[in-house]
């Protein structure tokens, strides 16, 4: 009887070893995100995925997803590391024999940030009910929240009369390549305006209608060394990249071709962002808007440099809208330097004195 129950008690200690080292053997995890640029306070969603590849049944399995502090869920969310503003989102559940199991979560993020999800620490049950045994599945997530826009009618004082002076400026020289359709001859359009080719075909004289010229183009310019520190310096720096927005899409909506260079430290990019070359369309200003999402609190390069940058580039006809976070950040020197090299004054909005 003795060594039977010694043999039966080294067979459970060894199930019981196994469980705790191998129990999750064959387990997988994934997780995706609805979107991956997004709004805050927007609706999203977190689908995790968990597969169990093996011919087994497993009871019970507790799920910690290492997710950004300050998301907003309806699940089981615990803080985990303050200082780096982590947390715990928290679940369980049992699995089949080569089951895949789907969980969505609902939630949103209310503030501008890059935000990661950094994988999930999986507990599965030992052979004997006594503990669980952990398993580490890492993994790199990311979510850009953009920052919000301004009121349209906030945008309106700060733009109308510099917006208005470009549009006027589009209508004054017409662009003899692009031909919009002909019209009636009526004796006060120039004779090179004529197109003989129609005259003939109609039997009356006719003149081309031309397009006018349209690329005069922007430079957006976005301050982030600013003099102002603390509490005060981040909240003036969100307003800004909220002004940075603003103008970006009412260029869109002009259909003025406009580029952004700016001295932000952006999390994650690359190509350490810096610069969106001249251009249009939705792809171009999702380009200089996840860049703005993903700005912190720091600075690439001095106001100086940001300068020279847009110098490099100013010309005649280009315009430029110098967009800083306080009043104290604008260096007129500089600004008489962009006049001089354009030709035109530059429309500079500072964060803490347009409201």
């Amino acid at each position: 009887m003795i060594p039977f129950l010694l043999m039966l008690a080294a067979v459970i200690a060894g199930c019981e070893l196994w469980s705790l080292r191998r129990g999750l053997d064959g387990v997988e995890y994934d997780l995706r995100l609805s979107k991956p640029v997004a709004e805050a306070n927007e609706p999203l969603q977190m689908i995790t995925v968990i597969t169990n590849r093996r011919r087994r049944f497993l009871p019970f399995i507790r799920l910690n997803e290492n997710v950004p502090d300050g998301m907003v869920t309806a699940g089981d969310l615990r803080a985990e590391d303050i200082k780096n503003q982590r947390a715990l989102l928290r679940g369980t559940a049992y699995m089949m024999p080569r089951q895949r199991l789907t969980r969505r979560t609902d939630f949103s993020m209310p503030r501008r940030g890059r935000y990661l999800f950094l994988g999930a620490t999986l507990e599965g049950g030992d052979f004997m009910g006594l503990g669980t045994a952990p398993r580490s599945m890492p993994l790199s997530r990311e979510l850009v929240i953009l920052p919000p826009p301004i009121p349209p009618e906030d945008l309106r004082r700060l733009m109308g009369g510099w917006l208005g002076e470009r549009s006027v400026n589009r209508f004054i020289m017409e662009d003899p390549v692009l031909t919009l359709g002909y019209r009636d001859y009526t004796g006060r359009e120039p004779m090179k305006q004529i197109s003989w080719k129609q005259t003939a075909r109609l039997d009356r004289m006719t003149v081309r209608c031309q397009d006018y010229t349209v690329e005069r183009t922007v430079t957006v310019m976005l301050n982030a060394n600013t003099f102002t520190f603390g509490h005060y310096g981040q909240a003036m720096l969100e307003r800004a990249l909220s002004l940075c927005r603003s103008v970006c899409e009412a260029l869109e909506d002009m259909r003025a071709p406009y580029a952004l260079i700016t001295n932000l430290r952006c999390l994650g990019a690359p190509d350490g962002f810096g610069e969106v070359g001249d251009g249009l369309g939705r792809a171009h200003l999702m380009t200089a808007l996840e860049g703005l999402g993903r700005a912190d609190y720091d600075f690439r390069d001095t106001l100086s440099d940001l300068f020279d940058r847009a110098l490099s580039r100013a010309a005649p006809g280009r315009g430029h809208i110098f967009i800083t976070p306080v009043r104290n950040d604008v260096h007129a020197e500089l600004i008489e330097r962009l006049r001089d090299a354009t030709g035109e004054e530059p429309l500079v909005i500072t964060a803490d004195t347009d409201r």
